[in-house]
């Protein structure tokens, strides 16, 4: 017996299938139509079958990319983030990493952090001295980044800090959630500005 899989999960496979398992931009007329010949029951024009809605896509598209697995690529257009395409991957059926190791996308993430220069001052009893840049380096955004971006790349990082804490679970791990929780805390107001 197959599980049900939810819209979004349908909507990144079709977008992980129309890439071609990479991250390359698409229309997202594309997706639409894409979606509806995979899927029509689930994407349908009520009362006539025969026609995409695309504003069944519209809500899971912007949900997944507040998620941090999918983000705009142009006007209309969005590609699946290193978090997204792994996702996808596993919908697809393709071999996942052991659930005891860190994915390549949490793994990539993770350094990226240690190498910002939050966490050396953090680690260093320093955290006074973090910076608003400091926050957004340590995100992967920047001031400048939009709303939906942002928010997918906070998730991306707590999943990734999460996924450390789970898989691995050392003096690391506390580091980096001491940091999150700290950062959360210190930038708050940035944080709920973007929400």
């Amino acid at each position: 017996m197959t599980k049900a899989i939810s819209k979004s999960q349908k909507i990144l496979a079709v977008m992980f299938e129309l890439a071609k398992g990479e991250s390359k931009p698409l229309h997202y007329e594309d997706i639409v139509v894409f979606a509806f010949k995979r899927h029509p029951q689930d994407f349908q024009l009520r009362g006539y079958p025969e026609y995409p809605d695309s504003s069944d896509l519209h809500k899971p598209l912007y949900a997944m990319k507040r998620d941090g697995l999918v983000r705009s690529a142009s006007d209309k257009s969005f590609l699946l983030t290193a978090r997204g395409l792994e996702v996808a991957r596993g919908l697809a059926g393709a071999e996942e990493a052991p659930r005891d190791r860190l994915t390549k996308g949490e793994e990539n993430e993770i350094k990226r952090i240690i190498k910002s220069p939050a966490f050396e001052l953090f680690r260093s009893g320093q955290a006074a001295k973090i910076l608003d840049t400091d926050f957004y380096e340590y995100l992967g955004a920047s001031v400048r980044t939009p709303k939906g971006d942002f928010l997918g790349r906070l998730s991306v990082v707590e999943q990734a800090i999460t996924a450390h804490r789970e898989k691995i679970n050392d003096s690391l791990s506390e580091a980096l959630n001491a940091l999150h929780r700290w950062m959360e805390q210190h930038f708050q107001d940035e944080i709920l500005a973007r929400k």
